[in-house]
């Protein structure tokens, strides 16, 4: 009699959905824990736990009880900060041990390794102090949030106090880092480890253009160089050495410039807003089946270490600058052909400010690679969306 493997997810959110798909479609029942009933996932799973995956000592207590043979994050830091934990007390596969994946995770602890190991990031302030004197603007931001939450940008000393109650108030741990502001593009890096080695990675450009912190158009970079591609892949292939990390996925969000780049965030969970999907519909790469493959055992391997463009696909999230009621979504003409659409909510529903709510995901394919650049850019012209 063949046993049933349970494989439990922390996220049952829409951008989850894919990474439950995959887990399932690797022969397991799934079992999606989140705080909020209504989830996505928790209507797709096969069975479910009403419980905030932030207490890892309560999903341990699940896990044990269900007797779960694997253990997968979804998109948020936090699904994958109380994994590490449950994983290394049931000796789980795909997950750092708890010191490294907190090292990465929070913003303070990254900037302090990572200067004293000489990698490219922002100067870090030791202290409120120590930030008047340095030049600005600077960034206040939460040490342990995600999605540009909690984020000021300030440009004289006396905005310094506001800056880092608002940062503090949107950290779990009440914290925050204070650092220089870098000028140049903003880009992400996305890369499968096997071995201790960068086998596959992608680089995409993304743009912020209603919440000036929160991506909400993107495709795959049309604008960094191949010279600058080498030397960001360099410099994370140092780090995964460095850090000894175990096989799955390393996502950087980094800002570059000509000459320079900078790394901004590093994490090991899977980035929201569907990101999986345009790395799929542009490279024909299963996405979600890699990430989740390590945490259920299994190996894969990669033809390409960069694999080429098959579609010009562009990703935009629907939001909005202020509340609003939603009513349906509103689409301009241009050289693209919509290809999915994910509603994420129902005429009448309330839509708040981003960072904190979406209407909804497109994806557009273009025919042309200069369209593609130039119309991504400019997607919250062209898909929008109607009120009430």
């Amino acid at each position: 009699m063949t046993m049933t493997r349970t494989a439990m997810i922390l996220d049952a959110g829409f951008a989850s959905l894919p990474l439950q798909q995959a887990i399932k479609a690797a022969g397991f029942r799934t079992l999606a824990c989140s705080g909020k009933a209504q989830d996505a996932g928790m209507k797709y799973a096969d069975a479910t736990c009403v419980q905030n995956y932030a207490d890892s000592d309560a999903v341990l207590a699940i896990a044990r009880t269900e007797k779960i043979t694997a253990l997968s994050p979804g998109v948020t830091d936090v699904s994958y900060l109380s994994g590490c934990r449950v994983a290394q007390a049931l000796g789980l596969p795909g997950f750092d041990e708890p010191d490294v994946s907190d090292l990465l995770f929070l913003k303070d602890r990254f900037r302090k390794w990572a200067s004293a190991q000489g990698y490219p990031i922002p100067q870090a302030a030791g202290s409120l102090q120590e930030a008047r004197a340095m030049a600005f603007p600077l960034l206040v931001k939460p040490v342990d949030a995600y999605s540009g939450k909690g984020i000021s940008l300030i440009h004289q000393p006396s905005e310094l106090d506001e800056a880092v109650n608002i940062a503090r108030a949107a950290s779990a741990g009440g914290e925050c880092v204070i650092e220089t502001f870098c000028q140049g593009a903003l880009y992400s890096h996305s890369a499968f480890i096997r071995g201790g080695q960068i086998v596959c990675e992608f680089f995409v450009d993304e743009y912020c253009t209603v919440y000036p912190w929160q991506v909400n158009s993107s495709c795959l970079s049309v604008n960094l160089s191949e010279p600058m591609r080498d030397r960001i892949s360099e410099c994370m292939q140092a780090i995964v050495s460095d850090l000894n990390l175990v096989d799955g996925l390393l996502h950087t969000q980094l800002i570059a410039d000509e000459e320079a780049f900078w790394l901004i965030e590093v994490t090991r969970r899977c980035p929201g807003d569907l990101y999986s999907k345009l790395i799929e519909f542009s490279t024909g790469i299963d996405y979600c089946r890699e990430f989740v493959a390590p945490f259920i055992g299994e190996q894969s391997a990669f033809a390409h270490r960069r694999p080429a463009r098959q579609r010009y696909i562009a990703r935009h999230t629907v939001s909005s600058e202020r509340q609003s009621r939603f009513f349906g979504f509103s689409y301009a003409s241009l050289p693209a052909t919509v290809m999915q659409v994910v509603p994420l909510k129902q005429p009448g529903d309330e839509l708040g400010p981003a960072p904190g709510d979406r209407a909804g995901l497109v994806f557009a394919e273009f025919t042309e690679l200069t369209a593609m650049a130039r119309y991504t850019p400019q997607l919250k012209n062209y898909f929008s969306f109607t009120t009430l």
